[in-house]
C-alpha cells in the first residue's frame, strides 16, 4: 500500500520526532513511579460517554467483505504518549518490609487441581472464559508473609496493607485465594513479590477495596499483582478490580500470564494499565480482557511493553475502554521483537496500537468505535483519535478498523509522511462486525 501524504502534516511530523527524542533522552523510558505526577492536560469539560459493551463472538475480518483505502493523515492530529515510567529498584525494595512470619496452617488443606484452570487453544479465536477451582475459603485478616516453598491456598484475605508479601521467597504457590486490600491506606498491593523466583499464582481474585467510587486511586502503587526482580512467574486465572495497574512486572523476565481479567484500572498517571512489562522480556500474555467504564476508570496505556522487554508475545485479548487523552490500547515503547496477535480494542480515544520500538509485529488486530471527545473531563485525545501509530519498520498484517472517529487520521508514524516507511501496513476498514468476547474467570467459592 502506498501512503498518501498531505502537504500540511508538519504538526504530526514534528511531534513524532519530539516524542522519540524525549523518549531517547529520558533514561530510555525510565522514571520512578512514586516521584511522578501527571503532566497530562486535563479539562473540566464533561463529555457524553459511550456505553461499554460486553462483546460478542469474534469475527475474522478476512472472512468478510473489506474495503482497502488509501490512507490520508489529518494535519491537526498530534501523537502524545506521555512516557510510561519504570519503577526504580531502590524505591520498590525499600517499600517491601519483612514482617513476622504468619503461618497459614489454619487454612483447610485442599489441593487445587491445576487442570481446572486449563487454557484455551491459542489460535485466533474468541477466548472462552476459564473456571477456577471450587473450595471453601477461610478468612485471614492482615498481611500474610510467605516463606520459600509455601503453598498458600483457600484463603479470603482482608487487609489494610499488602495482601500477600514475598521478599526473597522462591517457589511459592498462591492458589484459590481472594484478596481484599485497602490501597488507599498504604499504597499497597494485593500480591507484592520482590526477589521471588518461580512464583505460581493460580485462580486468584484481587480487589482494591480502598478505590474511590470513580476516578484515580490516591496512589500509583496500588497494584493488583506486583512482580519485582521475580523471574519465571506463572500467573494464571487472575481477576483484578480497581487497581492502579492490574499486573506490573519490573525486571521479571520469562513470565507467563494466562487468563488475566481486569475491571476499571485506576492509575493515576503513569499507571492505569491492565498489564505493564518493564525490563521483563521473553514473557507472554495470552487470553485476557479488560473493561474500563469511561466514567469510572482512570487509564493510561491498557497494555504497555517498555524498553528492555524484548521478545514479548501478546495474544487473544479484548481491551474495552480508555479515557486517557494520552494513553493507547497497546503501546510498544522501545520494545523489540514483540508480537501482538488477535487483539481487539474498543472505545479508545488517543490510539489503538502504537509502536515506538523496532522489529515488532501486529497481526490480526482490530479497532472498534474509537472516539474524539473528552471522557470524564480528562481532555480530548491528543492524537486527534489516531488508530495506528507506526515506527519505521512496524509490520501490521490483517489489521482492521470499524467506525473510526476521524477517518482521515487512521495511520501515522516514522517514514510514512515522506513515503520512506520501511515496514508493512495492511489494514482495512470493515463494517457490521463485533469485537470478540472477553475472557472471564469464574470462581466458585463458599
Amino acid at each position: 500500500m502506498r501512503f498518501t501524504p498531505r502537504d500540511n502534516t508538519n504538526a504530526l511530523d514534528g511531534f513524532w520526532d519530539d516524542l522519540r527524542s524525549r523518549w531517547d533522552g529520558s533514561g530510555r523510558g525510565s522514571r520512578q513511579w512514586d516521584g511522578d505526577s501527571s503532566d497530562t492536560p486535563t479539562t473540566d469539560e464533561d463529555a457524553a460517554v459511550p456505553a461499554i459493551g460486553s462483546g460478542t463472538a469474534a469475527t475474522d475480518p478476512a472472512s468478510t467483505a473489506e474495503t482497502e483505502i488509501e490512507t490520508t493523515v489529518s494535519a491537526d492530529a498530534v501523537i502524545a504518549e506521555d512516557l510510561i515510567t519504570d519503577d526504580s529498584a531502590d524505591d520498590l525494595s525499600a517499600d517491601a518490609a519483612i514482617g513476622e512470619d504468619t503461618a497459614a496452617e489454619d487454612a483447610p488443606a485442599v489441593i487445587v487441581d491445576p487442570e481446572a484452570q486449563e487454557a484455551t487453544d491459542p489460535l485466533p479465536a474468541a477466548p472462552q472464559g476459564a473456571a477456577a477451582s471450587s473450595a471453601s475459603l477461610t478468612r485471614y485478616d492482615g498481611t500474610l508473609y510467605a516463606n520459600s516453598g509455601d503453598v498458600i491456598e483457600n484463603l479470603d484475605i482482608y487487609t489494610d496493607g499488602v495482601g500477600i508479601e514475598l521478599e526473597d521467597d522462591d517457589n511459592v504457590t498462591i492458589r484459590n485465594v481472594r484478596i481484599h486490600y485497602n490501597g488507599a491506606n498504604q499504597g499497597s498491593a494485593g500480591i507484592d513479590a520482590v526477589g521471588a523466583d518461580g512464583l505460581t499464582i493460580q485462580g486468584v481474585e484481587v480487589i482494591n477495596a480502598g478505590a474511590p467510587a470513580s476516578g484515580p486511586n490516591s496512589d500509583g502503587g496500588e497494584f493488583g499483582v506486583s512482580l519485582f526482580s521475580s523471574p519465571g512467574a506463572s500467573v494464571n486465572g487472575v481477576t483484578v478490580r480497581d487497581a492502579s495497574t492490574g499486573v506490573y512486572l519490573q525486571e521479571s523476565p520469562n513470565a507467563t500470564l494466562e487468563g488475566i481479567e481486569g475491571y476499571n484500572m485506576r492509575g493515576p498517571f503513569p499507571r492505569g494499565q491492565l498489564v505493564q512489562f518493564n525490563r521483563s522480556g521473553d514473557s507472554s500474555l495470552n487470553n485476557f480482557s479488560v473493561f474500563n467504564d469511561l466514567d469510572t476508570a482512570w487509564t493510561e496505556d491498557n497494555i504497555h511493553i517498555g524498553e528492555g522487554s524484548d521478545g514479548i508475545t501478546v495474544t487473544n485479548g479484548l481491551i474495552d475502554g480508555n479515557n486517557s487523552p494520552s494513553g493507547v490500547g497497546v503501546m510498544l515503547e522501545g520494545a523489540q521483537n514483540t508480537v501482538v496477535r488477535n487483539v481487539d480494542v474498543v472505545h479508545m480515544g488517543n490510539g489503538a496500537f502504537t509502536d515506538i520500538g523496532s522489529n515488532n509485529l501486529f497481526d490480526d488486530v482490530r479497532s472498534f468505535d474509537n472516539f474524539a471527545d473528552s471522557q470524564a473531563g480528562r481532555g480530548t485525545p491528543m492524537s486527534g483519535s489516531l488508530i495506528f501509530g507506526l515506527a519505521d519498520d512496524t509490520t501490521i498484517t490483517n489489521g482492521a478498523y470499524q467506525n473510526p472517529a476521524n477517518p482521515e487520521n487512521v495511520v501515522y508514524g516514522g517514514g510514512i509522511q515522506d513515503d520512506a516507511f520501511g515496514g508493512t501496513y495492511q489494514a482495512t476498514e470493515i463494517s457490521g462486525q463485533s469485537p470478540m468476547a472477553g475472557w472471564h474467570n469464574t470462581f466458585s467459592w463458599s
